[in-house]
């Protein structure tokens, strides 16, 4: 319980700020695609704390680190509340970020390590549990908060999270004897190489479309130097030299953990990607525009039916094993996100959007415990931290990789579609013209506005749907490409191993 409730806040964070992303932009004064920078630093803060962490917590302490983590995950949720703007948030966000990897890592890190291993799945799906209805509770309360006082205040749960996971772990929480070997070494080169790597692809990503992507000149030098720090980071942690690597890429070599490491980044993509723009949509581009309780209400429809089924899912993946259970996962992501694709209008109704979310938690509950068990199925338990460690670093890449692109793409395919729905709606247009004179005439009669000032109002009102139909069919276009990536996923599936089959006991005559 201790566990589910230090994770489960980063778990309600995450949730929580999506929801309130159109929020932000008002109170920051900033637009969509910079308030989305919240999200994008958050991820890769993340990608870079992963390994960061197995290596800290060998310095100070397993139990030191976690009771650290939580104390300071919750300290930055203080400081985004009274963040004045936009580059003091993404400074504590980039710090929740550092700490929250720790909670992330250690929640299932601590399972492999403290329980034995018929243990180890039941005990992952009670924190799985919690970790589903804190989501759902992020969604429902932060939506509450932000219509009925103010969105800074959806940090302070984090404190009764935070208070509860201290009291908890702080009792029960075993201490274990301090590591021995590597991971008390600092790999400094490592720890410098990642975080250049990083800045320069967050500066791209921040940048680019401000600055016109590659076509200018600063952004193509950062592209060059982030791709060849990230190429001497993989080179040194492979490297015989590296005695104290923040990576194990020896592991990569097991069948089970090269198959998750892959799979892994796929799942990242999935869990920030997949309805990570369908808020958005819901509170600012839907015909009758949803509040942030509404639309957390909606949302949370995935969060509790996945903690609902979670439950069956440890039977569901000893009975097919780990590649059907796989296999399934991704047909219901491809399933949820054509649904979404097919239904994303302006005029849908909210409640429509119930069963693709459905079908979204239908592939969290198998996918995320199948992928992760694959990682330590044959690991070596001095080798267990080491296996989570690379598990979570390829799957939050895929997170960082999931939100940069969907940004990416939605900005580019709105602008296609933009210059697409203009080329039909032009002035030259005979139904273009019919329409802008009968609804200027209708302003001018009902509306007690001048020919004049109707026939400005309806330019405007044309301009304003078209901007509106193009956002929407590229936010169709999103889940789109999550298809696309739950497909391109199935077909690496067979690097996952089948499960052995347990021999047969041989019967007497």
């Amino acid at each position: 319980m201790g566990l589910g409730l230090a994770t489960g806040m980063e778990f309600y964070t995450f949730d929580s700020m999506n929801l309130v992303l159109p929020d932000l932009t008002g109170s920051l004064g900033v637009s969509s695609d910079e308030a989305s920078w919240l999200l994008t630093v958050y991820s890769c803060a993340l990608f870079l704390g992963v390994p960061v962490s197995i290596w800290l917590a060998g310095h100070v302490g397993y139990k030191r680190f976690l009771l650290a983590t939580i104390v300071a995950y919750a300290a930055t949720s203080i400081g985004c509340a009274l963040s004045p703007g936009l580059d003091s948030m993404l400074f504590w966000r980039v710090l929740q970020g550092l700490a929250g990897a720790g909670l992330v890592v250690w929640w299932r890190a601590s399972i492999y390590v403290l329980m034995p291993k018929p243990q180890r799945s039941p005990s992952l799906m009670r924190v799985s549990t919690v970790l589903y209805l804190s989501s759902a509770a992020g969604l429902l309360a932060s939506g509450y908060i932000t219509d009925h006082y103010h969105w800074r205040l959806i940090f302070l749960p984090n404190l009764l999270y935070a208070a509860g996971a201290l009291w908890l772990l702080a009792r029960h929480f075993p201490t274990l004897p301090p590591p021995t070997g590597r991971v008390v070494e600092t790999d400094w080169p490592g720890i410098a190489l990642i975080a250049i790597a990083l800045v320069s692809l967050q500066v791209i990503l921040n940048r680019g479309e401000i600055d016109d992507w590659f076509g200018s000149a600063h952004l193509r030098v950062l592209a060059l130097v982030g791709t060849a720090a990230f190429i001497l980071f993989v080179a040194w942690q492979a490297s015989s030299a590296n005695r104290a690597p923040l990576l194990c890429l020896d592991l990569l070599r097991d069948r089970n953990v090269l198959s998750s490491a892959v799979i892994g980044v796929f799942t990242g993509m999935i869990l920030s990607g997949s309805v990570f723009v369908l808020p958005e949509f819901l509170r600012n581009l839907a015909e009758h525009t949803y509040s942030a309780t509404q639309t957390g209400q909606i949302m949370c429809v995935y969060a509790l039916t996945a903690a609902a089924i979670r439950p069956a899912m440890v039977g569901l993946i000893a009975r097919v094993g780990q590649r059907k259970a796989i296999a399934i996962a991704l047909v219901m992501l491809i399933a949820s996100m054509l649904v979404f694709h097919r239904l994303l209008t302006t005029g849908t109704p909210g409640p429509y959007f119930a069963l693709p979310l459905v079908l979204y938690a239908c592939c969290l509950a198998p996918l995320l415990p199948a992928v992760g068990s694959g990682t330590v199925a044959r690991i070596e338990q001095n080798k267990l931290l080491d296996g989570v460690s690379l598990y979570m670093t390829f799957r939050q890449f895929g997170a960082s990789l999931g939100v940069a692109l969907l940004t990416i793409l939605i900005a580019h395919r709105e602008t296609l579609h933009s210059s697409r729905l203009l080329d039909h709606v032009r002035l030259d247009n005979a139904v273009t013209r019919e329409w802008l004179s009968s609804m200027g005439g209708t302003l001018t009669r009902h509306g007690g506005q001048t020919p004049f000032e109707g026939a400005h109002a309806s330019m405007r009102m044309l301009a304003e749907e078209t901007a509106r139909q193009a956002a929407t069919l590229a936010y169709a276009d999103a889940f789109a490409f999550m298809a696309a990536v739950g497909v391109l996923a199935l077909c690496v599936l067979p690097l996952v191993p089948p499960t052995p089959v347990p021999p047969k006991p041989v019967q007497g005559k």
